[in-house]
């Protein structure tokens, strides 16, 4: 074996045992820094705004749309449905707006979090499975992702939008603006 070509591979196994060094302090501390829970917080904002804007569209703007959603409601025997549906369209897509930004993220994630708790008691039954079909027969979501949804929603209601969000940039500087 070329001299270059060993010094690459020792540069390598270097690299990678440094890697790994770091991640066993992590495991071993098992504290993560600030900034670890930032960028988690970040994260999880990220995946439930998506969430949420994807099926707020479509409730609202997309497919099923709000005649849709409103048929679906009235086959639940859910009251209001005409008004829960733009109740509903409206808290998943503009609270995934607000949300994905870090704006009313504890107002927006209460809100998540009742409307989630609704869709998985009054329509999932409380089911925990990843299907069931809808009383005309069509395949449905189960309750799985309503619980992982309901985790998420609460843990932003508790830790709100954290550092990495638009709140606290303004925050900053309006405190800056007072100084």
């Amino acid at each position: 074996m070329r001299k270059g070509r060993r010094l690459v591979i020792i540069s390598i196994i270097v690299y990678i045992m440094n890697v790994f060094s770091k991640a066993l302090h992590f495991f071993e501390n098992g504290k993560p820094t600030d900034r670890e829970i930032e960028y988690a917080l970040l994260a999880i904002r990220i995946i439930v705004a998506v969430f949420f804007i994807k099926f707020g569209y479509g409730k609202l703007f997309g497919a099923p749309g709000i005649e849709g959603f409103t048929g679906m409601l009235i086959a639940f025997n859910f009251p209001l449905p005409v008004l829960f549906a733009y109740l509903v369209g409206s808290a998943e897509f503009f609270g995934g707006i607000a949300i994905l930004f870090g704006v009313a993220t504890r107002f927006s994630a209460f809100w998540l979090t009742i409307v989630t708790f609704a869709a998985w008691a009054g329509v999932k039954g409380f089911g925990l499975g990843m299907g069931m079909a809808l009383p005309d027969g069509r395949p449905f979501a189960g309750g799985a992702l309503d619980w992982v949804t309901l985790g998420l929603t609460i843990a932003l209601f508790i830790a709100g939008p954290g550092a990495l969000s638009l709140s606290a940039y303004m925050k900053k500087k309006s405190e800056k603006n007072t100084e």
